[in-house]
């Protein structure tokens, strides 16, 4: 992917910021791109691509999932449940889907994708969608900028940080999904 990107010259940040905003919305795993992001680009020019890009795709999700599917699954899931099961899943508080928004994005616990098309699917207004979704996409991405940055040279003491902190994020992110069991 870094050489077809590579190959478009002073145009590849253009290519790589619009692939990177439109692939995801067709369930391409979008971490790919902040590695490639921080190795083509480095740390400063890849953070503006890569979260840019994360902001477009899922926000593009939340929008299709919000104004394609949401009355649907709506009316069928009133069919199938309960009035107290429906209630459970569409009468949570805009504030607890926010946290609960920023803890999904900053621990990965579900992907990206599945996250964003589902909170179309509830009751959280678009404002604190974008700026819970925001506060939480920023520093994971960091996270995987700075070791795509880091590629280049693997033997450095820098990549062994960056190594580090991608294996932590990981390691906090399957704590506390064990601990959600």
């Amino acid at each position: 992917m870094q050489d077809f990107i590579a190959q478009f010259g002073d145009y590849a940040p253009l290519i790589f910021l619009l692939l990177a905003s439109i692939l995801p919305i067709f369930l391409f795993p979008p971490g790919i791109f902040s590695i490639i992001g921080g190795y083509l680009f480095g740390f400063k020019l890849g953070a503006i691509l890569t979260i840019t890009a994360a902001i477009v795709y899922t926000n593009v999700m939340f929008l299709i999932s919000r104004y394609f599917a949401r009355d649907y699954i709506e009316k069928f899931l009133v069919q199938k449940l309960s009035l107290k099961e429906f209630n459970r899943i569409f009468g949570i508080k805009e504030n607890k889907l926010a946290v609960f928004l920023i803890i999904f994005r900053l621990i990965p616990i579900l992907p990206n994708s599945v996250v964003s098309y589902s909170y179309g699917l509830t009751r959280i207004s678009f404002k604190h969608y974008f700026i819970a979704n925001l506060i939480g996409l920023i520093p994971g991405r960091l996270i995987w900028l700075n070791f795509g940055s880091t590629l280049n040279n693997i033997w450095s003491l820098e990549f062994l940080h960056a190594l580090l902190l991608v294996l932590l994020f990981i390691g906090i992110g399957f704590f506390v999904t064990k601990r959600m069991d």
